[in-house]
């Protein structure tokens, strides 16, 4: 997860977040080179386990997996705050700061950079998620989706890109990662949940790229099934937070 700031940076040619630690990843470089703006799409708790378990509803993204995806691993703890802000600084807990959403950043962050060089950034997410209270809080255009769903997101991330056309953008799709959380990802549920989401990812991909952006889509951490689970609607039947590949491992795509 520490390599995706510098992978942005690399692509937009900006500097590196001041605090970064990880280093730009080559394939998405070289395939992404040249574009202008670029949009990070974050299924929330896409991991590699539901992945493997579901690729047969997700054949757009399958079909760009199996082409040229790889497996970034998320930083500890494998939770959603805590991620995100790696993403945005490269760095992880000890260095950002962020153990929950509503935490302050103590570092530089690619917000901070594009608007150095003069651009502007987007973050987008649900109300009280951490796509609004830590992505939109810090970005030049917020976008929150208020208690929408995530096709509510795919219209915010299509309006500010076509209307703004922001540097950067970077964007939660939280309900993926609440219907891992409700059912755990193993469970039947979960199988048009993710043909949903490979529909979206998929349109939303190609408006952004017709509109000039490079897309990267990634999780930013995994789950795993809650055993033994809970009676439906009384606990959490998946969760995540451990160092377990479950947990960690997600698959990353990119395309132009």
């Amino acid at each position: 997860m520490q390599d995706i700031a510098p992978t942005i940076s690399n692509i937009l040619a900006i500097p590196l977040p001041a605090s970064a630690q990880g280093t730009a990843i080559p394939e998405i470089t070289t395939a992404l080179a040249g574009v202008q703006k670029v949009a990070l799409l974050v299924p929330d708790a896409l991991g590699l386990f539901a992945y493997n378990l579901w690729k047969n509803e997700m054949p757009w993204f399958s079909s760009l997996y199996e082409d040229h995806g790889i497996i970034i691993q998320s930083v500890m703890k494998s939770i959603t705050p805590i991620n995100f802000a790696t993403m945005l600084t490269g760095t992880d807990l000890k260095g950002h700061g962020i153990a929950i959403r509503t935490n302050d950043l103590l570092c530089e962050s690619l917000f901070d950079v594009i608007r150095k060089q003069g651009g502007k950034s987007a973050g987008i997410g649900l109300n009280k998620y951490t796509g609004t209270e830590l992505l939109a809080r810090y970005a030049d255009i917020p976008g929150n989706a208020g208690d929408g769903t995530d096709d509510t997101i795919a219209e915010i991330i299509i309006k500010i890109a076509t209307e703004h056309s922001p540097n950067f953008l970077i964007a939660q799709f939280g309900r993926v990662d609440d219907a891992f959380h409700k059912y755990g990802p193993s469970a039947p549920e979960i199988g048009p949940m993710l043909k949903a989401t490979d529909s979206r990812l998929q349109q939303t991909a190609a408006t952004l790229t017709a509109n000039g952006y490079g897309v990267i889509i990634h999780a930013d951490h995994g789950q795993h099934d809650v055993i033994p689970a809970p009676p439906l609607g009384e606990g959490k039947r998946g969760t995540h937070g451990t160092e377990a590949d479950e947990d960690r491992l997600v698959p990353c795509i990119w395309i132009r």
